[in-house]
């Protein structure tokens, strides 16, 4: 599967220290093993946010959370920030 990062997670990613880096790619690296596996990942609480564009939310830890996109071979991760931060990124998009 092909993972792209927007440039909005690109931007978002840089507020981060090194771990928290490691556990966000850790996460995605978890979402898309399982999506190419058709399984469920335990532990990313997913969330089908907005159907029509189908956005999806996946939590990386209590505080940190990434948004994505995926269809067929493709994991388009498109922001990462808490819940408040989240809420306005969609709002404005």
């Amino acid at each position: 599967m092909r993972i792209e990062h927007k440039q909005s997670f690109k931007k978002a990613l840089r507020k981060y220290n090194k771990y928290q880096q490691e556990e966000i790619f850790t996460s995605i690296q978890t979402l898309s093993n399982s999506i190419e596996k058709f399984q469920m990942p335990k532990g990313l609480g997913l969330k089908l946010l907005i159907s029509k564009s189908k956005i999806w939310e996946a939590r990386v830890n209590l505080d940190i959370r990434i948004l994505f996109r995926y269809e067929s071979d493709l994991l388009e991760i498109g922001f990462a920030g808490n819940h408040d931060q989240v809420k306005r990124y969609l709002k404005a998009s």
